[in-house]
Protein backbone atom coordinates (compact mmCIF):
# COMPACT_ATOMS: atom_id res chain seq x y z
CA UNK A 1 0.00 0.00 0.00
CA UNK A 2 2.86 2.12 0.83
CA UNK A 3 4.74 1.50 -2.64
CA UNK A 4 1.44 2.05 -4.06
CA UNK A 5 0.90 5.63 -2.33
CA UNK A 6 4.67 5.97 -3.29
CA UNK A 7 4.74 5.65 -7.11
CA UNK A 8 1.26 7.77 -7.05
CA UNK A 9 2.81 10.82 -5.01
CA UNK A 10 5.67 10.69 -7.43
CA UNK A 11 3.92 10.33 -10.50
CA UNK A 12 1.69 13.68 -9.56
CA UNK A 13 4.81 15.29 -8.76
CA UNK A 14 5.84 14.48 -12.20
CA UNK A 15 2.82 15.90 -13.78
CA UNK A 16 2.78 19.00 -11.69
CA UNK A 17 6.04 19.52 -12.77
CA UNK A 18 5.58 18.73 -16.34
CA UNK A 19 2.50 21.24 -15.97
CA UNK A 20 4.11 24.18 -14.95
CA UNK A 21 6.94 23.29 -17.10
CA UNK A 22 4.84 23.54 -20.18
CA UNK A 23 2.62 27.18 -18.54
CA UNK A 24 5.73 29.06 -18.28
CA UNK A 25 6.80 28.34 -21.40
CA UNK A 26 4.82 31.69 -22.94
CA UNK A 27 6.59 33.72 -19.95
CA UNK A 28 9.61 32.17 -21.38
CA UNK A 29 9.00 33.38 -24.40
CA UNK A 30 8.03 37.15 -23.53
CA UNK A 31 11.25 37.85 -22.00
CA UNK A 32 13.39 36.14 -24.60
CA UNK A 33 11.63 38.66 -26.78
CA UNK A 34 11.69 41.44 -24.37
CA UNK A 35 16.02 41.05 -23.80
CA UNK A 36 16.70 40.30 -28.25
CA UNK A 37 14.90 43.76 -28.52
CA UNK A 38 16.78 45.27 -25.56
CA UNK A 39 20.26 44.23 -27.33
CA UNK A 40 18.93 45.05 -30.47
CA UNK A 41 17.88 48.60 -29.55
CA UNK A 42 21.09 49.22 -27.52
CA UNK A 43 23.83 47.87 -30.50
CA UNK A 44 21.83 49.66 -33.49
CA UNK A 45 19.28 52.74 -32.24
CA UNK A 46 20.81 53.85 -28.88
CA UNK A 47 24.29 54.18 -30.16
CA UNK A 48 23.45 56.93 -33.21
CA UNK A 49 20.52 58.40 -31.08
CA UNK A 50 20.11 59.48 -26.93
CA UNK A 51 17.78 57.78 -25.27
CA UNK A 52 14.18 60.17 -25.09
CA UNK A 53 13.64 61.19 -21.19
CA UNK A 54 11.19 63.08 -20.08
CA UNK A 55 13.19 66.10 -19.26
CA UNK A 56 14.36 66.18 -22.86
CA UNK A 57 11.12 66.91 -24.18
CA UNK A 58 10.48 70.23 -25.78
CA UNK A 59 7.74 72.52 -24.50
CA UNK A 60 4.07 71.79 -25.78
CA UNK A 61 3.32 73.90 -29.12
CA UNK A 62 -0.56 74.80 -27.89
CA UNK A 63 -0.30 74.60 -23.92
CA UNK A 64 -3.42 75.32 -21.86
CA UNK A 65 -5.24 74.15 -18.33
CA UNK A 66 -5.10 70.77 -17.46
CA UNK A 67 -8.11 69.57 -14.98
CA UNK A 68 -7.16 66.79 -12.92
CA UNK A 69 -10.47 64.97 -11.38
CA UNK A 70 -9.78 63.01 -8.23
CA UNK A 71 -12.82 61.12 -6.84
CA UNK A 72 -12.75 60.29 -3.62
CA UNK A 73 -14.83 58.07 -0.67
CA UNK A 74 -13.10 57.58 2.67
CA UNK A 75 -9.56 58.51 1.39
CA UNK A 76 -8.76 60.95 4.97
CA UNK A 77 -5.33 58.47 5.45
CA UNK A 78 -3.91 59.15 2.03
CA UNK A 79 -5.27 62.08 0.49
CA UNK A 80 -3.86 64.88 2.35
CA UNK A 81 -0.38 63.22 1.57
CA UNK A 82 -1.41 62.85 -2.18
CA UNK A 83 -2.35 66.21 -2.66
CA UNK A 84 0.68 68.04 -1.05
CA UNK A 85 3.14 66.11 -3.28
CA UNK A 86 0.88 67.00 -6.03
CA UNK A 87 0.99 70.25 -5.44
CA UNK A 88 5.06 70.44 -4.84
CA UNK A 89 5.23 68.08 -8.16
CA UNK A 90 3.03 70.45 -10.08
CA UNK A 91 3.74 73.96 -8.43
CA UNK A 92 4.58 75.35 -11.79
CA UNK A 93 2.38 74.25 -14.10
CA UNK A 94 -0.99 75.58 -15.09
CA UNK A 95 -3.39 73.15 -13.92
CA UNK A 96 -6.28 72.43 -11.13
CA UNK A 97 -7.09 70.05 -8.97
CA UNK A 98 -10.88 69.32 -8.92
CA UNK A 99 -11.44 66.41 -5.84
CA UNK A 100 -14.79 64.75 -5.87
CA UNK A 101 -15.66 64.50 -1.54
CA UNK A 102 -19.25 63.02 -0.49
CA UNK A 103 -21.29 65.12 2.34
CA UNK A 104 -20.83 62.26 4.78
CA UNK A 105 -17.73 61.85 4.61
CA UNK A 106 -16.07 64.95 6.54
CA UNK A 107 -12.86 63.72 7.20
CA UNK A 108 -11.91 63.13 3.46
CA UNK A 109 -12.92 67.05 3.46
CA UNK A 110 -11.73 68.01 6.18
CA UNK A 111 -7.71 66.00 4.80
CA UNK A 112 -8.53 67.57 1.40
CA UNK A 113 -9.00 71.46 3.11
CA UNK A 114 -6.08 71.32 5.09
CA UNK A 115 -3.56 69.50 2.75
CA UNK A 116 -4.88 72.87 -0.21
CA UNK A 117 -3.77 75.16 2.64
CA UNK A 118 -5.32 77.77 0.20
CA UNK A 119 -4.20 77.07 -2.71
CA UNK A 120 -6.26 78.49 -5.64
CA UNK A 121 -4.91 74.89 -7.74
CA UNK A 122 -7.39 72.88 -5.41
CA UNK A 123 -11.19 72.71 -5.87
CA UNK A 124 -13.54 70.96 -3.30
CA UNK A 125 -16.17 69.76 -4.73
CA UNK A 126 -18.92 67.93 -2.64
CA UNK A 127 -21.53 65.52 -4.86
CA UNK A 128 -25.70 66.71 -4.09
CA UNK A 129 -25.48 62.55 -3.31
CA UNK A 130 -24.18 61.22 -0.16
CA UNK A 131 -21.67 58.19 -1.05
CA UNK A 132 -20.69 55.86 -1.70
CA UNK A 133 -22.30 56.37 -5.40
CA UNK A 134 -20.11 55.28 -7.98
CA UNK A 135 -16.75 56.67 -9.83
CA UNK A 136 -18.76 57.90 -12.92
CA UNK A 137 -21.34 59.51 -10.31
CA UNK A 138 -18.54 61.82 -8.80
CA UNK A 139 -16.55 62.83 -11.99
CA UNK A 140 -20.35 63.97 -13.08
CA UNK A 141 -19.89 65.81 -10.61
CA UNK A 142 -16.37 67.45 -10.86
CA UNK A 143 -16.93 67.84 -14.73
CA UNK A 144 -19.83 70.00 -13.60
CA UNK A 145 -17.57 72.10 -10.78
CA UNK A 146 -14.97 72.20 -13.71
CA UNK A 147 -17.65 73.98 -16.11
CA UNK A 148 -18.37 76.50 -13.26
CA UNK A 149 -14.49 76.83 -12.78
CA UNK A 150 -14.63 77.62 -16.59
CA UNK A 151 -17.55 80.24 -16.46
CA UNK A 152 -15.84 81.50 -13.58
CA UNK A 153 -12.97 82.73 -14.83
CA UNK A 154 -14.01 83.16 -18.61
CA UNK A 155 -11.19 80.58 -20.00
CA UNK A 156 -11.86 76.75 -21.08
CA UNK A 157 -9.82 73.82 -20.04
CA UNK A 158 -7.52 71.97 -22.79
CA UNK A 159 -7.68 68.20 -21.21
CA UNK A 160 -8.79 66.51 -18.24
CA UNK A 161 -6.99 64.10 -16.29
CA UNK A 162 -8.10 61.27 -14.00
CA UNK A 163 -6.05 60.44 -10.91
CA UNK A 164 -6.31 58.34 -7.95
CA UNK A 165 -6.56 58.95 -4.48
CA UNK A 166 -4.29 56.28 -3.77
CA UNK A 167 -1.83 57.34 -5.91
CA UNK A 168 1.22 59.55 -5.70
CA UNK A 169 2.11 61.87 -8.75
CA UNK A 170 5.73 60.70 -10.18
CA UNK A 171 8.08 63.44 -11.81
CA UNK A 172 7.24 62.31 -15.02
CA UNK A 173 3.63 62.58 -14.97
CA UNK A 174 4.80 66.38 -15.49
CA UNK A 175 4.17 65.49 -19.63
CA UNK A 176 0.60 65.85 -18.64
CA UNK A 177 0.78 69.10 -17.21
CA UNK A 178 2.55 70.36 -20.30
CA UNK A 179 -0.61 69.36 -22.39
CA UNK A 180 1.20 66.04 -24.03
CA UNK A 181 -1.41 63.57 -23.24
CA UNK A 182 -2.91 61.29 -25.37
CA UNK A 183 -6.48 62.53 -27.77
CA UNK A 184 -8.58 59.53 -25.84
CA UNK A 185 -12.42 60.85 -25.91
CA UNK A 186 -14.53 59.91 -23.21
CA UNK A 187 -18.27 58.49 -24.51
CA UNK A 188 -21.53 59.50 -23.59
CA UNK A 189 -23.32 56.43 -21.17
CA UNK A 190 -26.86 56.91 -19.75
CA UNK A 191 -27.70 55.99 -16.86
CA UNK A 192 -26.91 56.68 -13.07
CA UNK A 193 -24.08 54.35 -12.74
CA UNK A 194 -22.10 54.93 -15.78
CA UNK A 195 -22.75 58.69 -17.16
CA UNK A 196 -19.51 60.71 -17.89
CA UNK A 197 -20.47 62.90 -20.50
CA UNK A 198 -17.39 64.59 -22.32
CA UNK A 199 -19.33 67.64 -23.81
CA UNK A 200 -16.44 69.68 -24.49
CA UNK A 201 -14.71 66.81 -26.14
CA UNK A 202 -11.33 67.00 -23.89
CA UNK A 203 -8.44 64.53 -23.87
CA UNK A 204 -8.65 62.28 -21.05
CA UNK A 205 -5.53 60.82 -19.81
CA UNK A 206 -5.83 58.52 -17.05
CA UNK A 207 -2.72 58.34 -14.01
Amino acid sequence: MATALGVAYHELLLFAAIGFAIGGIDDLLVDGLFIVRKLWRDSTVYVRHPRMTSDRLPPSAAPGRIAVFIPAWQESEVIGAMLAHALHQWRDADCTLFVGVYPNDPATAAAVEGAAAGSDKVVLCITPRPGPTTKADCLNALWRAMRRREALDGTSFKAVLLHDAEHVVAVVNRLATQSRVGQVYGQTHHGYKSRFRNEARLPLCAL
